[in-house]
């Protein structure tokens, strides 16, 4: 396909004998100008083939402001769930946000928090305040409660989220990379030398879930049947506070099936140690992320402000590009998680085969016979 030719202002205004100026003031609709010549202009450079470049104009109109009146490109954080006060409790969600404004300071953006849980807001009225603040990024944050839908409308807004848990619409999101997160973990279990391992998974619904479930499973394929611990499975939250964990079936499952370790959520943990069994010396545990309290234990790092500093080069690429809504080929970035050690989690001692003693091996006596003579 042959490239269009470039038609620039200064072809406009040879054409009209005009200045280039007057040509910059007519594609504006300025008033600076008659309607007549405007009107002309616009007439040459539609029947020239010109077509605006959205970026250049959109930084032109951003220099012609004074500089007293001129403030820097502002971002939207879009949270659809917590209120502002839960934010500041939510670890999750702090780390995210810390990573989206690391890079947005870096890049000169100004950070807007936009809270769907304000009284009287609504998707409709968060959109308004946006466009009004001249707003065009945004970057959404993820339900903290699990999965959802988000009825927003995105039109003519660059917009990328964390996470799976935005289910609708289908947006450009960064990810921890769960399925490797579960291979490592169970790589420090069998790296303490224990091979039946149990999951908890208190966290339902979602991508996240599903790639946690498929390592899991691959994994015990490939262990002998006894070995094998079925996964607990607890009811879908409700909200952010509730991970669904139930005692009594979690109890039930520990004297069933006997796990070395367990791997689950810090509320998992407290579970466990609410029935007198000693982490870890009576069983390992290994938490799921360790953004949990408590925060020294073993398991995986989701390095979340590196997945909001991710979400947030998402957003930034599409401003760059002018490619607004919903996309109709979303990316997926993944980020690796950390894995470290912990108190939670100590190596399996190796059995010891008894020592086999030296035995002497004493030839049995013949029994004594008496030989009696005949007679």
């Amino acid at each position: 396909m042959a490239p269009e030719d470039f038609i620039s202002l200064r072809d406009i205004a040879e054409k009209a004998g005009v200045s280039v100026s007057a040509v910059s003031l007519a594609l504006r609709n300025s008033p600076k100008t008659s309607l007549k010549r405007r009107q002309e202009i616009q007439r040459i450079a539609k029947k020239m083939g010109y077509r605006q470049d959205p970026r250049v104009a959109e930084l032109m109109q951003h220099l012609r402001k004074s500089r007293r009146n001129r403030s820097r490109s502002q971002m939207a954080i879009l949270v659809p769930e917590l209120s502002r006060e839960e934010v500041g409790k939510h670890p999750r969600i702090k780390e995210l946000i810390t990573g989206i404004r690391s890079l947005a300071e870096t890049v000169g953006f100004g950070v807007d928090f936009i809270y769907l849980s304000d009284p009287g807001m609504s998707c409709r009225l968060a959109r308004s305040i946006i466009i009004a603040r001249g707003i065009k990024g945004v970057v959404v944050l993820p339900f903290a409660s699990g999965i959802a839908k988000l009825d927003f409308d995105f039109e003519g807004l660059c917009v990328a989220t964390a996470g799976y848990s935005i289910v609708e619409p289908k947006l450009h999101r960064a990810c921890p990379d769960y399925f490797k997160m579960m291979d490592e973990m169970l790589d420090m279990c069998v790296a303490a030398g224990h091979l039946r391992i149990g999951l908890v998974m208190t966290k339902t619904g979602g991508i996240g879930f599903k790639q946690f479930n498929s390592s899991f499973l691959y994994f015990q394929s490939g262990i002998p049947a006894s070995d094998r611990i079925p996964m607990l499975g607890s009811p879908i939250r409700r909200t952010w506070h509730d991970e669904g964990a139930d005692p009594d079936s979690i109890k039930k499952w520990l004297k069933k099936y006997k796990p070395d370790v367990v791997i689950g959520t810090a509320q998992v943990l407290q579970t466990i140690q609410s029935f007198g069994i000693s982490v870890p010396k009576d069983l390992g545990f290994v938490s799921i992320d360790v953004s949990e309290n408590p925060t020294n234990a073993a398991g995986a790092n989701h390095c979340y402000e590196m997945v909001g500093y991710e979400a947030f080069k998402l957003m930034l690429s599409s401003v760059n590009l002018n490619l607004t809504g919903v996309p109709e080929h979303p990316r997926v970035v993944l980020v690796d998680s950390h894995q470290q050690p912990g108190f939670t989690l100590l190596q399996k001692p190796e059995k010891t085969s008894p020592k086999k003693t030296a035995t002497k091996t004493r030839k049995r006596k013949s029994p004594t016979v008496t030989k009696i003579p005949v007679k």
